[in-house]
């Protein structure tokens, strides 16, 4: 009986394990979305990097690889949550209020400012916000 016992708690703590790895991966995959996004809305003029970065934002997304789940209304499809929208408003709100000034001109650094975002602990924790978003 203990050995039946040990064997489904380690069944338990193995598949809390995956989840772990599929929390953490959702994570990232989620953070690299903003990030893109960042970088992406601060170019106007078409670029083969810009075009690049579009792509890489359709990749993380939810119609893409993303784990996460976009909430909407059963009966209406009025979107209820959009865990995609919230981090892009989310970083680009941060972004305004970064000081990534250069140095050597009056322009904004828009890699070192996303950067600096995407690297804070308040956009971690932004991110684990979502966590109740993904798709199991």
């Amino acid at each position: 009986m203990t050995r039946l016992f040990a064997a489904f708690c380690l069944c338990l703590l193995c598949s809390f394990a995956v989840n772990a790895a599929d929390l953490s991966k959702a994570r990232e995959m989620l953070k690299n979305y903003g990030l893109a996004n960042c970088i992406d809305s601060q170019f106007k003029e078409p670029s083969a990097i810009k075009e690049d970065i579009s792509l890489a934002i359709g990749a993380y997304s939810f119609m893409g690889k993303g784990m996460h789940t976009i909430v909407q209304n059963e009966d209406t499809q009025e979107v209820l949550h959009d865990p995609y929208a919230a981090t892009e408003k989310f970083i680009l709100d941060a972004y305004q209020k970064t000081s990534a000034l250069s140095k050597h001109s009056d322009q904004k650094m828009v890699f070192y400012g996303c950067l600096d975002v995407y690297n804070s602990q308040a956009f971690d924790a932004f991110v684990r916000t979502q966590d109740q978003y993904v798709s199991q």
